[in-house]
């Protein structure tokens, strides 16, 4: 297992007793991505078993205060852990909402903390280049400034156990492949690209607030896990004014998404159970979308 993902808050707005604010937590080799801080969010990580302190890296969505509200606590939480240094990546304004937070009380973090903001763009563009993954964002179409997230790892090359049998390569043989990126062996010159295959990497989209677009399927297409938001049943009315997606939506997109797994998450608390969701996905004979709930865990 190379990662996990954690959902820790499935409800919009506001919390409810079952459903915590938006956040999901992408543990990847020992390094913890957050992306969504809303209220109680590092109670959640603390309640499943994760560790604030691998916390890396946090990509807020959008300013809205479900989103966001978690931030100073975690700030903080990881400042007394005396962790050397945060980033935060969001959309533009986010440095002020901290400044204001952070100047207003009387706290003065010692940890560094490294804002990069954003303007929303209609193409995914890449916003973190890490050795192993890069993350892209794409922006989205709510009320106000809004951002999705994909996390792809990069592609690994894969040597093919039959080819290095069949060629007969030793130790040594693999010392030179990587050295110099071919070997001579039994009269033949032996490339790495003869002997092994590339493997794409997992990807991981997480969709928040945002009405109809097609900048979802943009960024979303091909994802082994979408996490995407969810928060009315078919209110057309209210998706359009308030800038949100219905699950008619979501159904109507479905195969054009070629999603390996779709998890519906930022439901209203009109909803006082998820069965009407689940009923309306068990008809359509579509077992690859999932309700979430608070603390499911998908590894990979």
């Amino acid at each position: 297992m190379k990662g996990k993902i954690v959902i820790l808050g499935t409800s919009s707005a506001m919390p409810t007793k079952d459903r915590n604010n938006s956040g999901v937590y992408l543990q990847y080799r020992g390094r913890g991505l957050l992306f969504d801080c809303g209220e109680g969010t590092q109670r959640q990580i603390m309640k499943a078993g994760l560790s604030i302190y691998k916390t890396d890296f946090i990509f807020v969505s959008h300013l809205h205060t479900d989103h966001i509200l978690g931030l100073p606590g975690i700030i903080e939480t990881l400042d007394m852990h005396d962790k050397p240094r945060i980033n935060i990546h969001s959309v533009k304004g986010i440095k002020s909402v901290l400044d204001c937070v952070l100047n207003g009380m009387i706290y003065a973090p010692d940890i560094d903390i490294n804002i990069h903001e954003y303007l929303p763009q209609e193409d995914p563009f890449i916003i973190l280049e890490d050795r192993d993954f890069t993350v892209k964002a794409v922006g989205l179409n709510h009320v106000v400034d809004c951002i999705g997230f994909s996390f792809e790892e990069k592609p690994q090359r894969k040597y093919l156990k039959e080819k290095i049998y069949q060629l007969g390569l030793d130790e040594s043989d693999f010392i030179r492949l990587e050295k110099e990126g071919f070997v001579y062996k039994n009269g033949r010159i032996i490339k790495k690209e003869d002997i092994s295959a590339v493997k794409k990497g997992f990807k991981f989209t997480y969709i928040p607030d945002t009405y109809k677009t097609d900048n979802i399927i943009k960024l979303a297409g091909g994802s082994d896990i979408l996490v995407i938001e969810c928060t009315y049943y078919d209110e057309e009315d209210k998706a359009k004014k308030y800038g949100h997606l219905t699950l008619e939506y979501i159904l109507g997109i479905y195969h054009r998404l070629e999603c390996k797994k779709i998890v519906l998450t930022h439901f209203s608390r009109r909803y006082k159970d998820s069965s009407l969701f689940e009923n309306r996905i068990k008809a359509e004979g579509i077992d690859n979308i999932i309700v979430g709930r608070d603390f499911m865990e998908f590894t990979f």
